[in-house]
């Protein structure tokens, strides 16, 4: 196990200790940081530091909003991100994103190669002799790349959004009709890519280097977050 994923788990064991409310601010602070595009270590280390002081505020009986100096916590956290981010290069502000294209080319492109070769042969209207570890690139395939990485920082970005917001209940619905239009509006686009763009193949590639050049680009996003 990593020195990160230590501090990780070292930190939701500690944060069971939280009051009910307090541990919803720093849900809050969690996915806030997480979501921020900052290295691992330093997500880690900052939520290590202020859950010690959340804990140091709730055994001394005084609010959190004493205890870290301002009621703006959303504002709090961005200064930090921004302090942090201030040091990094661009390859350490990407890394994140990096490592989500890398996962997403090996989700995508084994789940193709699934659809492509294997169920065919399964409901046998494929002849096993046919089968092939190749993946065959179309414009469908293409164009499911290049739209879910844009959704997957739009719903990042929305779950961002809604920390600090409160627990009403318009704020509920609202934050579930905003995740309910974005799953809405990815099914939708999937449809019409199945529909109407076409399946000819622009060009086959062998599924293990595809999968492969997946977890290359993974890595080097996880070494950068990690650097």
């Amino acid at each position: 196990m990593s020195s990160v994923s230590l501090l990780a788990k070292q930190l939701n064991k500690a944060a069971e200790n939280l009051s009910v409310e307090n541990r919803k601010i720093f849900d809050d602070i969690i996915i806030y940081i997480r979501t921020s595009n900052l290295k691992e270590r330093d997500a880690e280390e900052f939520l290590q530091q202020i859950l010690d002081s959340f804990l140091n505020a709730q055994q001394q009986g005084v609010s959190i909003e004493s205890m870290i100096g301002t009621t703006d916590i959303r504002h709090y956290c961005e200064e930090i991100v921004n302090t942090y981010k201030s040091s990094y290069n661009f390859l350490s502000r990407s890394s994140q994103y990096i490592m989500y294209t890398g996962i997403f080319i090996v989700i995508l492109s084994f789940t193709k190669y699934i659809l492509q070769k294997l169920t065919p042969i399964l409901f046998k209207t494929h002849e096993l002799n046919n089968f092939t570890f190749y993946l065959d690139f179309n414009l469908q395939l293409i164009i499911q790349c290049l739209i879910v990485i844009p959704f997957s920082v739009i719903i990042l970005a929305s779950l961002k959004k809604t920390c600090f917001k409160g627990t009403s209940k318009f704020s509920k619905v609202k934050e579930y009709f905003t995740y309910w239009m974005i799953c809405v509006l990815l099914i939708c686009t999937w449809i019409a890519i199945f529909k109407f763009v076409d399946e000819t193949v622009i060009f086959s590639l062998n599924i293990f280097i595809v999968l492969s050049i997946g977890s290359v680009i993974y890595f080097i996003g996880n070494y950068f977050t990690e650097k």
